[in-house]
């Protein structure tokens, strides 16, 4: 049976036409089945100029959408029937198999944890993104937790193990604490207790403390953090990544001797663009939840929609929401026993 993805076409800095077009593209690349929520005097018009033959889609109406400079709190509040509360309410309700938004990113948070919910054991649910370097990896949190404790670092650790496993094939991964120093010793209290019981924990292949130099260094596959510390690490990944494309064009566009070199190295160019550009990765899952949902980035274009497109199908068809779910409780069960 195919996945069921549920999109939220509003919100996003995009939207809803990146988000419509991304969408569709990536349905008749991915096969998948798409559910779209949202303004549909908006959304019908953008489908009505795309190939959509022998796609099975649904728009779902609300006129109502979270803006980007909205609280999280209207999700309760004032927008309790907005786009993406309600692609949260079909998924809950197993309309479809998989949300994702590129929407405000603390409303989708709270409405994905009170409406679709956590699994049973998760202290936190968190958000999981990928950097898509010669060795990708997942930074647990990138931004939905500022304020944690050793035992949630503890958790972040599990899930993101989890998801290397099942999604991206990893069979062992690494984990690493993000921290100022690799020495035991280093970082505040919370990171120096957080060390200890990741270093005693059994379920994971706890590597260490990691430096933010070593992230590129094929160091570890799960970086363990804060959301506060994660974000400003995933926005200077994006930034970097920016930065170095923008002026490897200008050398390579410098004068006819470097035009004909970098036509000679053209290949490898666009191999090393593809490592460090976001969009080929698609959007950060948030783990945790007891059904998948992912965050694509708030000024997400086409490419990067299909690419989370893909993502979604993946993430569903791992079974992972189920697995986390089971490993959290098994994990929990093992430290009650231990006690």
């Amino acid at each position: 049976m195919k996945t069921r993805i549920i999109v939220d076409a509003m919100g996003g800095d995009n939207s809803p036409c990146s988000m419509v077009t991304g969408a569709v593209e990536g349905a008749k690349k991915y096969d998948v089945d798409l559910i779209f929520t949202g303004d549909k005097t908006q959304i019908d018009p953008i489908l009505s100029n795309l190939d959509t033959k022998n796609l099975n889609i649904e728009v779902v109406h609300t006129p109502v959408w979270v803006e980007m400079t909205d609280s999280p709190s209207v999700v309760q509040k004032e927008k309790r029937n907005s786009s993406v509360a309600l692609a949260c309410e079909l998924l809950r309700d197993g309309v479809g198999d998989v949300v994702i938004s590129s929407g405000n990113t603390g409303a989708l948070y709270m409405a994905a944890t009170l409406i679709v919910r956590r699994n049973k054991g998760v202290r936190r649910s968190a958000l999981g993104a990928i950097i898509n370097f010669e060795n990708p990896f997942i930074i647990v949190d990138s931004g939905a937790n500022i304020d944690v404790t050793p035992e949630v670092l503890v958790q972040f650790a599990q899930m993101g193990s989890l998801y290397c496993q099942c999604v991206m094939g990893i069979s062992n991964p690494r984990v690493a604490l993000l921290n100022n120093g690799t020495e035991e010793t280093k970082g505040t209290h919370l990171y120096r207790e957080a060390y200890s019981k990741l270093k005693e924990e059994l379920t994971i292949n706890f590597v260490g403390n990691c430096e933010a130099r070593d992230l590129t260094a094929n160091f570890c596959d799960v970086v363990v953090c804060d959301g506060f510390t994660g974000n400003i690490a995933l926005k200077l990944f994006e930034g970097m990544g920016q930065f170095l494309l923008k002026n490897l064009k200008k050398i390579y566009n410098k004068n006819l001797i470097t035009r004909l070199s970098g036509a000679m190295i053209r290949g490898s160019m666009l191999d090393f663009r593809k490592s460090i550009d976001h969009r080929e990765y698609g959007g950060a899952p948030f783990l945790g939840l007891s059904k998948p949902v992912i965050k694509s980035h708030g000024a997400a274009e086409t490419k990067s929609i299909m690419s989370t497109i893909r993502q979604a199908r993946d993430y569903h068809q791992s079974g992972l929401a189920e697995k986390i779910s089971e490993g959290i409780s098994e994990a929990e069960e093992e430290r009650e026993n231990g006690k």
